[in-house]
């Protein structure tokens, strides 16, 4: 892989650093601004509690399968290209949503859409790496987790102010379409066409079994949330991707020169690429606890769940500001310093938290410290180190499998929580017990991650 660096260098992309601010925070609205329209989507297609979720979950499930597929295809096909193709299922995604008859019509187009969002926060910080001088990379990569902060907190607002206006959850999905057509001609113009260092065959059966071990594991997880009665569907769902994964992996040890692996398998032996990914699924594990916060404040302090779910605004608030401390911790400090810094405080704010949880003004003040914490832990660090780990021709690669590791980590972590506010229910309802095991959880996986991060081999060698 060297050598073809060497050769044939990638060109690089020319386009501003405001384009790609623009294209995240439109593009990333989607997380804000779902939870506004979640109850009306829910009457509107008469929905159960289950079939709500899947607005959520397939969303959730496009994104893990289509992360991977994305960053291969760039770093094989181009970057611009695959813009473009996102961009395109993004606007046909939301023009289905907002036009479905039937509620399966609607998962079509969210899944589509999904798919079409799968590759924009990868390809954007993959090129902001690349245009960063080496001391500069944090700072550069954190204005993205910045602009998405915003974007999340801008999206309920945005849309709960759509649904006062027309009264129809799909109006958000119509006024998104001529945003994208803008952002689509935007693309075309200002990204140039981008020369490929060598041209690669497309790894398809890596793609596929790739792609139908996570589909399978992901919708086994999912209905594992769920009642006994899809413990079939579970364990066929569990077999599928254990043999689809046994597949993928004798046919990447296999696969020839002419052909680009599925992930990058050579940076999968690397000490220092593995457990910065695993970190990822910690991280991603830690923002799932993010989705309890309005039930605990509604259930324990008796504020409607509309208003309890505006202390998320200090959750929000906290990741931008923690988005920018990480890309200049990284800069300043190093990589050690900003994991372990970031790791202990999410560790120390969820103890802080457990101790107080009937204090309403210091929850939101602890909120506050957790969103830092998870802010500058995932906003810009773990990019960079893998961005840097890869060199110009993985980069791609290696920031969509730290991406799809950190989904994950939040499809696996509901389960998890949700078992521990179970077994703190007294009489079948949730109590202050219930929430203590919760951030217990959380001080837990802060010191998992603490264990994780100190072998890291973080040599100069790797990092440049």
């Amino acid at each position: 892989m060297s050598n073809t660096q060497a050769d044939s260098p990638r060109a690089q992309v020319k386009a501003p650093i405001w384009f790609f601010m623009v294209i995240v925070f439109i593009t990333q609205l989607d997380g804000g601004a779902l939870p506004t329209m979640l109850p009306a989507i829910t009457r509107s297609f008469d929905l159960s509690t289950m079939g709500s979720s899947w607005v959520v979950g397939i969303y959730t499930l496009g994104l893990v399968a289509a992360t991977p597929i994305t960053s291969n295809l760039s770093d094989s096909h181009g970057r611009r290209k695959v813009f473009l193709w996102e961009l395109a299922l993004w606007f046909c995604g939301c023009l289905i949503s907002a036009l479905a008859p039937v509620f399966p019509v609607m998962l079509l187009g969210r899944f589509i859409q999904s798919a079409g969002d799968s590759g924009i926060m990868v390809l954007s910080m993959s090129v902001l790496l690349e245009q960063a001088r080496h001391d500069n990379q944090g700072r550069r990569v954190s204005r993205v987790g910045v602009i998405a902060g915003l974007s999340a907190m801008v999206a309920p607002v945005f849309s709960g102010m759509l649904m006062g206006f027309t009264h129809s959850w799909r109006a958000y999905f119509l006024v998104m379409l001529p945003f994208l057509l803008v952002l689509f001609l935007l693309t075309w113009k200002l990204m140039g066409k981008e020369k490929v260092g060598k041209h690669w065959d497309t790894d398809y059966l890596g793609l596929t079994s790739f792609t139908l071990a996570l589909t399978c594991l992901m919708v086994g997880i999912t209905f594992l949330r769920q009642e006994r009665a899809y413990l079939p569907l579970i364990l066929g769902c569990l077999l599928v991707s254990l043999v689809s994964g046994a597949v993928f992996i004798w046919h990447e040890r296999r696969l020839l020169g002419t052909v680009m692996p599925f992930l990058p398998m050579n940076l999968l032996r690397k000490p220092a690429y593995t457990l910065t990914i695993l970190l990822g699924m910690v991280g991603g594990m830690f923002f799932s606890l993010f989705t309890y916060i309005p039930t605990y404040v509604h259930t324990i302090f008796g504020l409607p769940i509309r208003s309890a779910g505006t202390v998320m605004t200090a959750v929000g608030l906290g990741s931008i500001i923690g988005s920018w401390l990480g890309g200049l911790l990284i800069d300043r400090w190093g990589e050690r310093f900003t994991l372990v810094f970031s790791s202990s405080l999410i560790g120390l704010a969820s103890l802080a938290i457990t101790l107080t949880l009937w204090s309403l003004p210091l929850f939101v003040l602890f909120s506050l410290a957790l969103g830092i914490a998870m802010g500058s832990l995932m906003s810009a660090p773990l990019q960079v180190i893998v961005g840097r780990l890869a060199g110009q021709d993985q980069r791609m690669q290696a920031i969509g499998g730290l991406s799809t590791t950190k989904k994950i980590g939040t499809a696996i972590a509901p389960l998890i929580f949700a078992l521990a506010i179970e077994a703190g229910k007294v009489g079948g309802t949730a109590t202050l017990g219930s929430y203590r095991n919760m951030f217990l959880i959380s001080c837990g996986l802060a010191v998992l991650s603490l264990l994780i991060i100190i072998p890291i081999p973080f040599a100069s060698k790797e990092q440049s």
